[in-house]
């Protein structure tokens, strides 16, 4: 493949916004401050200057340590202007975590508004230079920037994806989310995440449509009021977010929205029931993972079916295995694979060579299940599945019978082993406020009795304020086991 200056992904959004009159339209707002894209575009040169004056360059890695705005919009557009890769990372994060997502990216350089030590730190304000810089020659194979995997079973990894990934991801999922310059959109997933840096820079860019970014971890109260203020039209979020804004008593703001989109682990059957008496067929489950870059399995107005995450998306390809490898009929459960471009394989550190699926099947790690129309059932991951009574135990169907009681608010299920050396599930539940714990606990156990085979019944029930999660909303598995002592 040339090289190609017209390859550069931002010198083609920003192309884009000039041949389509949109650059004097809004492109985010934070806080107070409007950014038409002319603001964002010309940030994105001034970034660019600064990088090149530091003697950054094509292939260099530069980590983001930001909160959501657009500082990181100027600094990571700044980057891919000049050929460097960025590196999102979560500012949020305790200091230490910090510090190992630094050692793991081994970046040339730090744009964050403290000091981390090590590799050279720009502060945002260095980047405001007067100047421009060129974009860079680059293919569509070219190194872009590179993200962290979530680290739920171990040290995080990084997944670099090219200038020419967020086409890819435009054609899959942004033509069923299919944004407008006349849509507002909301991303309570951050840009530090893979689904919240399409949410709220690739898709908006490529279509015109303006952005709200908040600088603080949005609560139920700040993405409600967000929806209202800027009349957002398109929101994403993870199932726990939907599941507290449902119990926020403004829910019913959500019912003004064109799309309502979720993802980042399994939606449970009883809250997509609860969702849909708001949101109905605008509520679109899809689904994704870092290493893909955005979804590639998603419902569509028109084309949806309850429960299940959707179709897979062209270009990408799809099956569903047993432990041998060969593919299993509809309606029977195995491992879910996925083919097709963007699919980029984690690597341990920032300087060992990219790694990418080309043509070969990449195993997610879920469980699930399509039937005879293509509707991908998901059933949890693979290494959540619990082993009791020597049988397999997918906690998420259990999880979602206890959350269908009104005052539970979430719960999360695995297995014990108990004094007498017998191993069985133990329930983690969360109650809502002045809720009696001996009722539930007392409904719960009996629910489960009536309804479940024997080794799917907890055979307890342990009430806790909250359930751990990471930063992106999904369960830390591995965290409720050892609360069990697992």
């Amino acid at each position: 493949m040339s090289v190609s200056s017209g390859a550069n992904l931002v010198e083609r959004l920003e192309r884009r916004a000039r041949d389509r009159g949109w650059l004097g339209r809004p492109a985010y707002h934070v806080g107070a401050e409007t950014y038409r894209f002319a603001d964002v575009y010309e940030g994105a040169g001034r970034a660019a200057a600064a990088y090149t004056a530091r003697g950054l360059g094509p292939g260099s890695r530069i980590a983001l340590v930001l909160p959501d705005g657009v500082d990181l919009v100027w600094a990571f557009l700044g980057a891919l202007r000049i050929g460097a890769v960025a590196v999102p990372v979560n500012s949020t994060m305790h200091p230490d975590e910090v510090r190992r997502a630094l050692r793991i990216a081994e970046p040339h350089a730090v744009v964050s508004e403290e000091s981390w030590g090590g590799p050279p730190a720009i502060a945002p304000h260095e980047l405001w230079v007067d100047g421009d810089a060129p974009c860079a020659p680059v293919t569509s194979d070219t190194p872009a920037y590179a993200v962290f995997t979530s680290g739920t079973t171990g040290d995080p990894k990084l997944c670099f994806h090219t200038h020419g990934d967020p086409g890819v991801y435009e054609q899959a999922i942004g033509s069923v989310i299919d944004l407008t310059p006349d849509d507002v959109t909301f991303s309570v997933s951050r840009m530090y995440f893979a689904y919240g840096l399409g949410n709220s820079l690739f898709f908006p860019l490529h279509r015109g449509g303006t952005t709200v970014l908040s600088r603080e971890r949005a609560t139920e109260d700040d993405a409600l009021r967000i929806v209202k203020t800027h009349g957002v039209t398109v929101f994403y979020g993870q199932p726990s977010f939907y599941a507290r804004l449902l119990r926020h008593p403004d829910h019913g703001l959500l019912s003004d929205l064109r799309l309502a989109l979720v993802a980042g682990e399994v939606l449970p059957d009883v809250l997509e029931s609860r969702l849909r008496q708001v949101l109905g067929e605008r509520l679109l489950n899809i689904f994704g993972t870092t290493e893909i870059g955005h979804a590639l399995v998603a419902n569509a107005i028109g084309r949806g079916r309850d429960h299940t995450i959707g179709r897979i998306l062209p270009p990408y390809r799809m099956r569903i295995v047993d432990e041998a490898g060969a593919e299993t009929p509809p309606g029977v459960p195995g491992a879910l694979e996925v083919a097709g471009p963007s699919i980029a394989l984690g690597v341990a550190r920032g300087g060992d060579p990219p790694s990418r699926a080309g043509d070969s099947w990449y195993a997610t790690g879920d469980a699930a299940t399509v039937d005879e129309d293509g509707y991908v059932r998901l059933h949890g991951r693979l290494d959540d599945v619990e082993i009791v009574g020597g049988q397999n135990v997918h906690p998420a169907e259990i999880e979602d019978l206890l959350m269908r009681h009104p005052e539970v608010r979430e719960a999360a299920v695995c297995s014990a082993r108990r004094e007498t050396g017998v191993t069985s599930l133990r329930a983690f539940v969360a109650l809502a406020d002045d809720a009696s714990p001996d009722r539930v606990r007392a409904d719960l156990l009996a629910t489960a009795h009536a309804t479940l085979t024997w080794y799917k019944v907890p055979e307890d029930v342990v009430f806790v304020p909250e359930l751990p999660r990471t930063p992106t909303g999904k369960l830390r598995r591995r965290d409720v086991r050892a609360m069990a002592g697992g």
